[in-house]
């Protein structure tokens, strides 16, 4: 078996001690906004039930996910998202008080192509609003993905916003009438920024669109700006139905919200926002770093009011997701990444062999005062005990010794400076805490 090597399968990557701190503290300023808007934290199961992932986006998804029946021969799937398990969930609850605002952090699994930033098992930071039609809600999550990306320090981002309705008014307009085929053309709008025009007309020549067709979506999805350089390009075009008069009310009335939040100043329109999803149905928004375009979306998110009623239950919904690993690949560009400073950390090192039971009961000791303490675990020598706390960092050893301890005292070492002094042992609490100086 030695010299075995055991590959990660493909599109998966190992996490290790350096990326998780920043991921941690990532987290953190997530989580610290999500308190500040009253989001709850939960978590969806990782596995659901084939039907449940299909249920919206058809048996096509299984081409996207990981999927496989279980022993009983059950067809299972790894979740893909977590807005599908969140809508389940709520779905299956009639109890709870609405609207309610829920969040989670977590990973997820899609089957799709291994690229720079983008993995096969990746990790998710989601908020989703249920039991609220309004465009209110749609603002508040919109705020609140900014407010995210200001938390971390991320100041260069756009939001991009578009409504779903008014793209299948548009879409209807030019004879696109059949909902598969509407679905169609909407998943090739969202490629828009990830393959060239020639493709882009090509796809769209598959699906048996006309020269005059194509023109026109190439038109109006080149339609955006601010919501007066929207509104004065919008007006100009005569095509008008319910669809479309629904989704300029709602973009409105968004921007209003926006614009009292005092989050319009980075928020445009772009009628080529369409998210590929299938279960958006309303104002929909992706989020870009402008340093960073290539990136692509760092947060998307929009209304999904008919995926609940899926489940058994009709209940209106927006939410928002945005991808850890690209966020942290804008913060490394805009050099944000922080380099973590670890806590008071404590090693303590055994001069000899019959100290041992000593050295136990001091960490004890340090680990009930909440200090993080380490000790050998290998019975090394003094010299190698203090070289293995050098190089992971100790800040601080303490040398237990025998004629110490018949003082009742150990020798404290701060590592950088190379210096040593003996201190009573009832006095570590108030010195590795900071109160008082050595």
């Amino acid at each position: 078996m030695s010299g075995r090597n055991f590959p990660l399968p493909r599109g998966m990557r190992d996490i290790w001690m350096e990326e998780m701190a920043q991921r941690t503290w990532i987290n953190k300023k997530i989580l610290e906004v999500f308190d500040r808007y009253g989001f709850q934290l939960v978590e969806p199961s990782p596995i659901e039930s084939l039907e449940t992932l299909e249920a919206k986006c058809g048996s096509a998804v299984r081409d996207e996910i990981y999927w496989f029946e279980d022993k009983a021969g059950r067809k299972l799937g790894l979740r893909f998202d977590l807005t599908v398990g969140l809508a389940r969930m709520v779905s299956n609850r009639p109890d709870l008080a609405l609207p309610i605002k829920l969040g989670a952090i977590s990973n997820m699994w899609r089957y799709d192509e291994p690229q720079h930033g983008r993995y096969r098992c990746f990790y998710q930071w989601d908020a989703e609003i249920f039991g609220s039609v309004e465009p209110e809600a749609d603002a508040e999550i919109i705020s609140l993905s900014m407010d995210v990306l200001e938390n971390i320090g991320l100041k260069t981002f756009e939001v991009k916003i578009s409504n779903r309705k008014l793209v299948e008014g548009f879409l209807e307009e030019i004879e696109i009438k059949d909902l598969d085929r509407i679905e169609a053309v909407l998943r090739i709008i969202d490629k828009y920024r990830k393959i060239s025009k020639e493709e882009f007309t090509e796809e769209l020549k598959k699906l048996g669109l006309d020269k005059t067709q194509i023109e026109k979506i190439f038109m109006f999805i080149s339609i955006g700006g601010t919501s007066e350089e929207f509104t004065k390009k919008i007006s100009e075009i005569s095509w008008r139905n319910i669809k479309i008069e629904k989704g300029l009310e709602e973009l409105g009335r968004l921007f209003d919200d926006l614009k009292s939040f005092k989050k319009a100043g980075k928020c445009i329109l772009d009628m080529s926002i369409v998210r590929g999803i299938g279960y958006y149905d309303g104002i929909v928004f992706e989020i870009y770093d402008k340093a960073g375009e290539e990136i692509g979306a760092i947060v998307a998110g929009g209304r999904y009011d008919g995926l609940c009623k899926i489940f058994g239950r009709d209940l209106p919904a927006t939410g928002v997701a945005g991808g850890i690993e690209r966020l942290m690949l804008s913060m490394m560009k805009a050099n944000l990444l922080p380099s973590l400073e670890k806590p008071m950390r404590v090693f303590v090192v055994a001069v000899n062999q019959a100290v041992r039971e000593k050295v136990l009961e001091v960490v004890g000791k340090l680990r009930s005062w909440g200090i993080p303490t380490e000790f050998d675990l290998r019975t090394r020598s003094l010299t190698k005990q203090l070289e293995y706390a050098d190089k992971f960092g100790f800040p601080v050893t303490l040398i237990v010794g025998t004629r110490e301890l018949e003082k009742g005292k150990v020798r404290i070492r701060d590592m950088k400076k190379r210096e040593e002094k003996e201190v009573e042992i009832e006095r570590l609490r108030d010195i590795l805490s900071g109160h008082v100086n050595l």
